[in-house]
């Protein structure tokens, strides 16, 4: 139903000079401006917003929040496209007590999505205010109460800040969760020239009610601040496709990391880590350690990762490595995650020490 509103390989391949070299130009062509921590994608031709993510199988995802211990109604994927007329996002959850009984203009406070966008260009990027001449925070949902029926608000206060021209939102249920879809055309911005290449700043806020009043909240790239200010959003290219010399970059996003000590254990006390694995790109990804240093940068050990299936229908997977809490302390080591491809290292990727939900703390 669907309504519309308006296991890793270690075996590396060893490239050929001539061929590292015809690579190292295309890279130079492609590298990412300094500062962008992810892309947008180019989208296919004729995106129909009616919820179903199949436009979005190859585009750039943020999965969000796997580690948390509600794994049937946590775990969501962000999916960022474009093209010359519009910019795509895309939300895939897991959710098992979907309901936003909320009011059209409080959005916020049921199942959905809080949406910071910024395409100003000059000194007003990413500055410390909201403005109306280029820069939005809005919402986006898939329900009104438990029914599928997408809906869409600006931000009170801020509602001339865009002319909400050809803004569409679409919603599906699975059997797991739900997919949503949102287009905003770029005829919103008036000063902004779409191409390739170009940079904005986007963050993404799950919100979650669990078929209440909201009672949680996931940032993609940032944390509250960002309903502050768009200083805290996240620099994204507009690109036309995921390459591998963008990971380096893109991989703390892409794979987000989390490091903890199990409550309860049966063996003798260990920590653990689990990294979350791309849904749309896991073929590139061969396999992942997990390398501890001390506080002087001398290596205390690599362990590398297996993978667990958290919902196999929607992409949602994991990899996990342990250690000995003895091997490395805690606050004396750090964590970087290595993930390495079918050529060789793709990204490092450190723990997000960042607070995300409802109320500081880590």
């Amino acid at each position: 139903m669907a309504r519309s509103l308006g296991c890793f390989n270690s075996n590396w391949i060893l490239c050929a000079t001539v061929a590292v070299a015809a690579c190292s130009s295309v890279a130079s062509a492609q590298s990412l401006a300094p500062g962008v921590r992810g892309v947008a994608t180019r989208a296919p031709a004729n995106v129909v917003i009616d919820g179903n993510l199949n436009e979005f199988k190859n585009a750039f995802c943020t999965p969000i929040n796997y580690f948390h211990r509600d794994q049937k109604n946590r775990p969501a994927q962000f999916f960022y496209m474009w093209d010359d007329e519009a910019f795509y996002a895309g939300l895939r959850t897991l959710d098992q007590k979907r309901a936003n009984h909320a009011p059209d203009d409080r959005l916020w406070e049921g199942d959905g999505v809080e949406w910071y966008f910024d395409t100003r260009r000059g000194a007003g990027f990413r500055s410390t205010k909201w403005t109306n001449d280029g820069s939005v925070h809005c919402y986006w949902v898939g329900l009104t109460k438990d029914k599928i029926e997408p809906r869409f608000c600006l931000r009170p206060g801020y509602l001339d800040a865009i002319p909400n021209v050809g803004v569409e939102v679409g919603a599906r249920e699975t059997d797991y969760g739900m997919e949503v879809e949102f287009k905003l055309p770029w005829k919103n911005f008036a000063n902004f020239k779409v191409k390739a290449g170009e940079v904005i700043a986007v963050d993404a806020e799950l919100c979650y009610a669990d078929g209440g009043p909201r009672v949680d909240r996931y940032f993609a790239y940032g944390s509250p601040l960002s309903v502050q200010q768009p200083a805290s959003l996240a620099k994204v290219a507009l690109v036309d496709t995921l390459r591998d010399e963008h990971w380096a970059q893109c991989g703390p996003v892409m794979m987000p990391v989390r490091c903890d000590t199990a409550w309860s254990q049966r063996v003798k006390a260990h920590a653990h880590a689990q990294i979350s694995l791309p849904p749309n790109h896991r073929e590139q990804v061969r396999r992942v350690v997990f390398q501890l240093t001390d506080l002087q940068g001398k290596k205390l050990g690599e362990y590398e990762a297996s993978e667990r299936v958290i919902n196999k229908a929607g992409g949602f997977a994991v990899a996990s490595a342990h250690w000995p809490v003895d091997t490395a302390p805690p606050g004396g080591h750090h964590v970087t995650a290595i993930v390495y491809g079918r050529d060789g290292e793709l990204t490092r990727i450190a723990p997000r020490l960042v607070s995300t939900a409802m109320k500081p703390g880590y």
